[in-house]
């Protein structure tokens, strides 16, 4: 497996998951107003399932060669997050999602994570176009969107959920 490559942004370092993020992943999966739009349930999630998030991350890199990064914030070394290029079996085009701790909410970054993987994702896989997978309800989510050169392109129904796309041309 190639290892996993490290971005920066002005605040985040983006890296693979590792096991010492075990509990800010944990404690960001519990949190119901983060899970309500990402977890298939909308329930808050506990540590187990923060555990196979971060295998998951780790074997879509293994499999597709491109990923959900850990969002490391480079003041505290803490993880706030994850971000990244995805694609897993199913999915209707390859996607930049984004997930963030409620503590760090308005800041910004984000918007900051999407627009790097956006380059990854231009630069280094050559995609030409990619979507966001949304909950209408999450006016959070569409607002990162919109703020990167997204718009709303249509609905996606997963697990009987209707769901938002958003998307964009890269080249």
């Amino acid at each position: 497996m190639n290892p996993i490559p490290v971005r920066a942004t002005a605040r985040l370092i983006l890296r693979g998951a590792e096991e010492r993020d075990l509990d800010d992943m944990a404690a960001i999966l519990a949190d119901a107003e983060v899970a309500r739009f990402i977890t298939f349930d909308g329930r808050p999630q506990n540590r187990e399932y923060a555990w196979r998030m971060m295998a998951l991350f780790r074997g879509h890199w293994a499999l597709r060669g491109y990923g959900m990064w850990t969002l490391e914030d480079k003041s505290s070394g803490r993880c706030v997050g994850w971000a990244g290029c995805w694609f897993p079996e199913g999915w209707p085009e390859p996607e930049i999602g984004w997930t963030l701790a409620r503590s760090v909410w308005g800041q910004g970054l984000a918007a900051e994570a999407a627009r790097e993987s956006l380059g990854f994702a231009r630069d280094a896989l050559g995609w030409r176009r990619v979507i966001h997978v949304i909950h209408p309800a999450n006016a959070r989510s569409i607002a990162v969107a919109e703020r990167i050169g997204s718009r709303r392109t249509g609905t996606w129904v997963r697990d009987g959920k209707e769901l938002d796309i958003y998307g964009q041309k890269l080249c």
